[in-house]
């Protein structure tokens, strides 16, 4: 173990390249911190540690609650450290990688957001985002570490650990692969890959090598997540954009987009993302691990009361304990009932046989005692109110009126008043108004009104409102379905799913849906039968939306499967015929041509990506033909063939190109007709200025110096014959001329003057297809020319071979091997010539 003042190392964490991790002690403070030590191997850079110290110092002013605070910055000895706060729980992956659940994943990647966009103000950029720089504390909230760190990387070429661009190349944004000007959009593209991950369990883009992942970050396309994911890809899209412009433009703009999706989450929606959620094993609660709900708050979402006593320590003493005092409080409450009952029995005969006598006077007559039973009777039996003489109102009325200050007759009529308001209430609830009405007309002439009536009278009066409603709503449902109008804010099933909102029982709207449901399903069917498949989907959704257990879901969706495989076939059929035709060259015109197929298939499916592929070939083609016309001076036909072009891709690059020479073409016609005829004097002139070219063009002077080169004098004999035919064909002839003087330049390790040669063709014809090709050549020679130089202790002259080398190819791997080579001629202390 290593040894630095002030601290007490207790054990690795963890170890990279750069630098290893320790759980150490601080003993000033004594807590743990997570030392981070430098390898003394990169000492060999004598401005590397003081880099490393003076970063690591400025990120030390970062204090976010998503940010690893840094403690303590120093060095001692050849061991360069840095005592951060440690996080117990951990990388925010798994050392196996599996995905993570939807919640947890966005609750990170807005975490992590706010750091970075906290870090961006201050006008610092991480350069290396990724799982393995997400730690977790204890409570499962997330923090981003290594700030500044991977800005002490950095250098003035852009290169650090052996020629490795600055960053993870797993993580690292487009800009950031070809070595650009970083900014804060570039830590969000990381961000990205990051929330994919998490998602997925695995980065998007893999490759062989570092540098093949570079590339793939910047030519391959968005990465698509699972189709359950699909509610979060266009947050993903903007997050891994290639172009900076075209993301989010700083970390406050992914938290509110994030934001807006977790509340849509808690409102129910996004199901897709509710059932793809990862499932916790059960009788398991790990706090730290689960992501504390969209409300902020940090309580468990999974496991029950039980499994929670289980797994908390000293679980089962815990329930035992619990079952104790059950039973305990249980028989102790038996004792006390039992008591309670004993003393109330001899209390009540004590007092029975003290008030005896007043007893005896209170027995009533036999007459009154029989009303009042037959009162109690009626009452129990539901027989309120009648003119039958045997109802509870009649008979308790009878009993008063025999003895006016008779307290059980009075207390029957009440308890006759509340049952009427008893019933009331369910008749209000089961919509019987009338009844309602007359039961509380009943109970208002006992109770002589009174809170309760008062209250029943006012849900009723809002229940016949509601009612009055409920039947408009029934009734626009019924014209709405008449009309055929079922879909929509005023549709029949819209307003169907409010009656029954309001009233679950009512069999008239749940039979009117399921019409409506039936009339959706015959749409469904005519939609398929039709091919507009798209649209035939969206109905059968609409069915299972309104009805989810209509019978004819199932069916639908396997018409819908079989009509879609069908219609794939006949879709391929076509693009493949397509194809044929067009490599044919029946591109457009009468009768089949690849044109009309590929038409065919997009009025069908609008997205199909084959068949707009087609279409860019047919526009291609065209301008090849249009192209080919304009080569021969057919201003006419290619003038057709630009139009039809025109109409399919009117912003294509090559289409613009060949309207510029028709536009020339024109006006090189017009000049030619407008042109007098040359003088004898001038025809002389153009004969001397022909071969001063050829003169020129042969000593290699092509297009250098001005007005001597061959291009010039060229350009010069056409100004005065503007068809002068070897003065055309020297024109084309030069480009041909600066490939092979270029192929003699190289051969003669005349780099310099080859350079010029492939500068001069990238002027003559700058869509030269073979340009690429000999800036490669160019490249690989000047990258010989450094080797030899370093071979020879010529660093300067090595250094300008490697530069020459690098804006030829900026991604030749030997350009890592060289600048490994000329470190080390420095480093060995020759010296410099």
């Amino acid at each position: 173990m290593i040894e630095i003042p002030g601290y007490r190392v207790l054990r690795p964490l963890g170890r990279g390249g750069m630098a290893t991790v320790y759980l150490a002690m601080q003993e000033s403070v004594d807590r743990e911190v997570a030392l981070k030590v430098m390898s003394p191997t990169l000492l060999a850079d004598p401005t590397y540690g003081e880099r490393f110290l003076r970063e690591a110092r400025i990120a030390a002013k970062l204090h976010h609650p998503h940010v690893v605070g840094i403690h303590d910055v120093g060095r001692h000895g050849d061991y360069f450290y840095i005592a951060m706060e440690y996080l117990s729980g951990g990388a925010v992956l798994d050392e196996d990688g599996r995905a993570r659940d939807v919640p947890f994943a966005l609750r990170v990647v807005r975490e992590i957001s706010k750091a970075l966009h906290y870090a961006n103000a201050k006008n610092f950029v991480h350069r290396d985002v990724k799982p393995d720089n997400i730690l977790l504390r204890e409570d499962g909230s997330s923090a981003l570490t290594d700030f500044g760190i991977a800005r002490a990387n950095d250098s003035a070429t852009r290169m650090t650990r052996t020629g490795a661009v600055v960053g993870t190349p797993h993580y690292m944004s487009p800009e950031q692969a070809r070595g650009r000007t970083l900014d804060g959009r570039s830590d969000l593209y990381s961000l990205g890959i990051v929330m994919y991950e998490l998602l997925v369990g695995r980065v998007p883009y893999h490759a062989e090598d570092s540098l093949a992942v570079g590339i793939m970050h910047i030519t391959q396309p968005i990465p698509q997540l699972p189709n359950e994911y699909k509610a979060l890809q266009p947050t993903l899209d903007r997050l891994l954009a290639k172009e900076p412009e075209q993301r989010f433009q700083d970390g406050a703009a992914v938290c509110a987009a994030i934001e807006a999706i977790e509340r849509r989450f808690e409102n129910g929606e996004l199901q897709d993302l509710v059932r793809a959620r990862p499932r916790t094993p059960p009788a398991t609660l790990a706090v730290a691990a689960v992501p504390p709900s969209f409300g902020q708050r940090a309580e468990p979402s999974f496991g029950s009361i039980d499994d929670i006593a289980v797994d908390t320590p000293r679980g089962s003493d815990y329930r035992r304990a619990q079952q104790r005092e059950r039973k305990g409080s249980g028989a102790g409450a038996r004792w006390i009932f039992v008591g309670a009952f004993v003393f109330l029995i001899a209390a009540g005969g004590y007092a029975l046989w003290r008030n005896q006598d007043k007893l005896r006077a209170l027995l009533p007559r036999t007459e009154l005692n029989d009303q009042l039973a037959r009162g109690e009777a009626a009452l129990k039996a539901g027989r309120l109110v009648g003119t039958n003489g045997d109802s509870a109102r009649e008979l308790f009325e009878a009993a008063r009126s025999a003895d006016s200050d008779n307290e059980i007759a009075r207390g029957g009529l009440r308890r006759v008043g509340e049952a009427l308001i008893a019933q009331a209430t369910e008749a209000t609830a089961s919509r019987d108004f009338a009844t309602a009405r007359a039961r509380l007309a009943d109970a208002r002439a006992l109770l002589a009104g009174g809170p309760a009536v008062e209250k029943a009278e006012a849900e009723l009066k809002r229940a016949e409102s509601q009612g009055t409603q409920i039947v408009e709503l029934f009734d626009r449902a019924e014209a709405a379905l008449a009309n055929g109008k079922l879909l929509g804010a005023d549709g029949a099933v819209a307003l169907y799913e409010k009656v029954i909102a309001a009233d679950a029982s009512s069999a008239p709207a749940q039979a009117g849906l399921r019409k409506a449901g039936a009339a959706l399903a015959a749409q469904a069917r005519e939609l398929v039968a039709q091919g507009k498949l798209d649209d035939a989907a969206a109905r059968i959704e609409d069915i299972a939306r309104a009805i989810p257990s209509d019978p004819s879901i199932p069916n639908l969706r396997a018409d819908l499967a079989t009509a879609r495989t069908a219609a794939g076939a006949a879709v391929d059929a076509q693009l493949a015929k397509a194809q044929e035709l067009l490599r044919a060259g029946r591109i457009t015109g009468t009768g089949e041509n690849a044109l009309a197929l590929y038409q065919a298939v997009l009025a069908k499916d609008t997205n199909n990506a084959k068949a707009r592929a087609g279409l860019g070939q047919v526009v291609q083609a065209l301008v090849v033909q249009a192209n080919a016309a304009l080569d021969e001076d057919n201003a006419t036909t290619a003038d057709r063939l630009i139009r039809q072009a025109e109409q399919l891709a009117p912003n294509s690059a090559d289409l613009a190109a060949a309207k510029g020479r028709l536009r020339e073409l024109r006006e090189q016609v017009e000049i030619a007709a407008s042109r007098p005829v040359a003088t004898p004097e001038q025809q002389q002139k153009v004969a001397g200025l022909l071969a001063a070219a050829e003169k020129a063009a042969a000593a290699g002077k092509l297009m250098l110096p001005p007005g001597e080169s061959a291009y010039d004098r060229y350009r010069a004999a056409l100004a005065i014959d503007g068809n002068n035919a070897q003065a055309l064909a020297g024109l084309q002839d030069l480009p041909q001329r600066a490939r092979d003087q270029f192929n003699v330049a190289v051969g003669e390790q005349k780099l310099d003057r080859a350079r010029d040669l492939v500068e001069t063709l990238a002027q003559l014809s700058p869509g030269d297809a073979s340009l690429s090709t000999l800036r490669a050549r160019l490249a690989e020679a000047w990258l010989d020319e450094a080797d030899r130089r370093v071979g020879e202790n010529r660093a300067q002259d090595a250094r300008r071979a490697l530069d020459a080398a690098r804006d030829l190819a900026p991604y030749n791997p030997r350009l890592t091997v060289l600048e490994q080579k000329l470190r080390e001629l420095g480093a060995g202390g020759s010296g410099f010539r």
